[in-house]
């Protein structure tokens, strides 16, 4: 009878507790539409405000801010932005610790692409997020325009943040060039945001599962410890069952971490296989190398009677070094003023010009030549048509 009215109990915490689990995400609402805008925004700093039919039309000279203090009322974990922008920009949902702007404030960065996008952005990233703060909004930087449309701020319920932290848990890192010496392991969050860029930060700005797991294993053995002294006087098939179960639950908790790790590895071994190995020439992409591999071998043809070539890419590393590796004896380097020969990888501000000179950003870099074969339309090999006299450079030198 006893054992019966504990399980009643059980079920009813259970009956109790569900709704609180199942209860949908809040999300409050923050619109900039005109005759529906729903909060008191102020403008601080060179900043200035343009009500349009869809938004409101922000425009910065310097920096600026635009800023509420209405009650949101949610304990929110992650957010969202729509907005119109003719440029790519960088801005700021921002908070401060009270009504007075002078005071310090936090934010977290939010990239907006040029176009119309809506862009979800976490909170939690930023380990100074007070929640309750009546004063916050949006950071501009100088020379800013965007149009505004709509913000939310979203609190999701203890069930989806739990499915979340299991989620995360099975988030995996790709493959980088750290993972030949070590791995981050699981990561555990509960904003399904942040799970999404977990490894975008290094290091992770998350709870590392690993540290979790060992605690926990550590918690339990020292209870299992504890127990084992108070059953001191026990029969010895007790005080064996006890220590059975500590190391079953050793084992366990082995084996959930081996699983997950043994799985990152098969991941990054499927993704390679997927985009690289069994790609058809052309379309190979090497993780961070993405096709720079297929264009060496695209460009090498044009450059095995030559000792020396300019190259530029979208970064010098690690490209630069491949191309020594993959292109000798011919070498990669920046003597315009000397080699005849060009390869641009990834440059879609290096273009030919009408007077068939190589332009960035408008100005000649190179002499009249032509395009002896292109791989894509940022990546291709240029040749001028006499080579460059010695101490006689162009108009300007390709700095970027």
């Amino acid at each position: 009878m006893r054992n019966l009215r504990f399980v009643w109990l059980i079920l009813i915490a259970a009956g109790l507790a569900l709704p609180s689990l199942a209860a949908a995400k809040e999300t409050e609402t923050l619109e900039f539409s005109e005759n529906k805008i729903n909060a008191n925004w102020t403008g601080h700093g060179t900043i200035t405000l343009e009500q349009q039919p869809t938004g409101i039309l922000l425009r910065t000279t310097g920096t600026g801010y635009i800023l509420t203090e209405m009650s949101v009322g949610i304990i929110p974990q992650t957010g969202q932005i729509t907005v119109s922008s003719p440029a790519n920009a960088e801005i700021y949902f921002a908070w401060f610790p009270g009504n007075n702007t002078s005071k310090e404030s936090y934010d977290v960065p939010i990239a907006v692409p040029a176009g119309d996008s809506i862009i979800p952005f976490s909170l939690l990233q930023n380990q100074n997020w007070q929640a309750g703060m009546r004063q916050y909004g949006l950071v501009l930087p100088p020379k800013t325009t965007l149009l505004l449309h709509r913000i939310e701020l979203t609190q999701w319920n203890p069930f989806e943040q739990l499915l979340t932290g299991i989620r995360s848990f099975w988030t995996f890192d790709s493959f980088r060039p750290y993972s030949i010496n070590f791995v981050w392991g699981p990561q555990l969050t509960t904003d399904p945001v942040l799970r999404d860029i977990i490894f975008d930060y290094q290091p992770p700005i998350t709870i590392s599962g690993t540290y979790v797991i060992n605690g926990l294993l550590l918690l339990c053995v020292v209870i299992f410890a504890f127990l084992a002294i108070k059953l001191g006087k026990f029969p010895a098939r007790r005080k064996a069952l006890l220590v059975s179960n500590t190391m079953i639950l050793i084992l366990a908790f082995w084996a959930a971490l081996d699983l997950r790790m043994g799985s990152e590895f098969i991941s990054w071994f499927a993704h390679d296989y997927q985009t690289y190995i069994s790609a058809p020439d052309g379309f190979k992409a090497f993780r961070d190398r993405d096709r720079f591999y297929d264009f060496t071998a695209f460009a090498s043809p044009y450059l095995f009677d030559r000792q020396s070539y300019v190259f530029f890419a979208t970064t010098m590393w690690p490209f630069l070094g491949d191309m020594r590796y993959l292109t000798y004896p011919a070498i990669p380097g920046i003597a315009f003023d000397r080699d005849d020969t060009w390869v641009i990888y990834s440059r879609p501000d290096i273009m030919v010009g009408p007077d068939n000179r190589l332009i960035m950003d408008g100005t000649p870099i190179s002499e009249p030549g032509k395009i002896l074969g292109r791989f894509d339309e940022s990546s291709f090999v240029f040749r001028t048509l006499q080579k460059p006299s010695a101490g006689q450079p162009p108009a300007t030198s390709p700095s970027k």
